[in-house]
């Protein structure tokens, strides 16, 4: 009995020692990981982006207007974050942009290396659920916005019908670049909701072939936003070349005042709301996005320089000699816009839904 007395109190003091051996341990490699951890989170801005390249996703091929947004900010952003990193772009066209989107929702490094100029009609492609999985635009971070982008219907200056009240008259047939597309969808919705006759024609391989189409006579009407025009076509609306029948905004551009808005056309209080959301896309335009869970001091640093280069008289003159329209909003103004998109009624909602998603 004793000698089992001596062996129990030998396995307590064992298990004692072993315990003050494990807890001394612990405290150890506590310390060691909180020294990690804290050298990782000591890291600065400027630390990180160092040396580091940041790239900027388009999801159209090169040549167009995403792109062209994209380029001229990628020569002057790295100006103006800390450390000034390299910015390059690259194209990864597909689904009307949407590629680019998912890429950069579920599989782009969410550190703040990964921004994209995305298709403005991000918010509502995300509110009918016409990206695949579970993208939510408003988990994207905004960056900033460098100029709101109006979408132009356009007749050729030989057509006939010229206005919106000639066209409730006369077919005119229109050059689509696909179902999904605003191309498509704005002036199916514009013949149901305010009486128009256009005869959409889907299928053209982007906005140069549309508008090729309609140089050569092929069709009556086409569409290409605003910026893109200035850049690769500047003297069309100017010399009348093209009549500008409706522009894509929810207010009209400064530039064409007396051009019917979609925003303010509808002949009842739904279809109003239903042109309203699909027009507002304009207010998105060529943006700089980010992924979601970048970290806040990252996120702040970008907004910055962001803010930085749009006042930048480098990046101002250049964008005047490549004729790219500027007209910037800050990274929270935007991130609110995408969030008012997205805030609509569910019957607005479902008016919208068939014209966009089931063509």
């Amino acid at each position: 009995m004793p000698q089992r007395e001596k062996t129990m109190t030998k396995t307590k003091g064992q298990a004692n020692k072993s315990r003050r051996a494990f807890l001394a341990s612990a405290a150890a490699i506590g310390l060691f990981t909180a020294g990690y951890g804290g050298s990782a989170m000591a890291q600065s801005v400027e630390e990180f982006y160092a040396g580091n390249t940041v790239t900027i996703y388009v999801g159209f091929g090169p040549g167009g207007g995403y792109d062209l947004y994209a380029r001229l900010a990628s020569e002057f952003l790295g100006r103006h974050i800390p450390g000034n990193p390299e910015v390059i772009v690259e194209n990864m066209p597909g689904a009307g942009g949407r590629t680019a989107a998912m890429y950069l929702y579920s599989i782009a490094a969410q550190d703040g290396t990964a921004l994209s100029v995305p298709v403005q009609s991000i918010a509502l492609d995300s509110l009918l659920n016409v990206l695949p999985g579970d993208l939510d635009a408003r988990n994207f971070i905004a960056i900033g916005r460098m100029t709101p982008e109006y979408e132009l219907g356009m007749v050729w200056n030989t057509v006939e019908a010229d206005t919106l009240e000639e066209i409730m008259e006369t077919p005119v047939t229109f050059a689509s670049t696909g179902a999904g597309s605003a191309s498509s969808f704005v002036p199916l919705m514009l013949n149901d909701m305010i009486g128009t006759q256009f005869q959409v024609i889907q299928g053209y391989q982007g906005a140069n072939a549309a508008m090729l189409a309609i140089e050569t006579g092929e069709v009556d009407a086409a569409m290409q936003g605003l910026a893109g025009m200035t850049v690769s076509k500047p003297d069309w609306i100017p010399e009348g070349i093209v009549d500008v029948v409706w522009q894509l905004g929810v207010t009209p551009h400064q530039q064409l005042p007396d051009v019917p808005a979609i925003g303010q056309l509808g002949n009842n209080d739904l279809d109003k709301a239903s042109l309203r959301l699909v027009a507002s896309a304009a207010e998105i335009g060529r943006a700089l996005i980010t992924t979601p869970n970048v970290p806040e001091d990252r996120v702040a640093a970008l907004r910055t320089a962001f803010d930085a280069m749009v006042a930048d008289p480098e990046f101002i003159a250049a964008a005047e000699t490549r004729n790219h329209l500027l007209d910037p909003m800050t990274g929270q103004e935007l991130q609110d816009e995408i969030a008012a998109q997205m805030d609509v009624p569910q019957e607005v909602i479902d008016r919208v839904m068939p014209y966009v998603v089931a063509q």
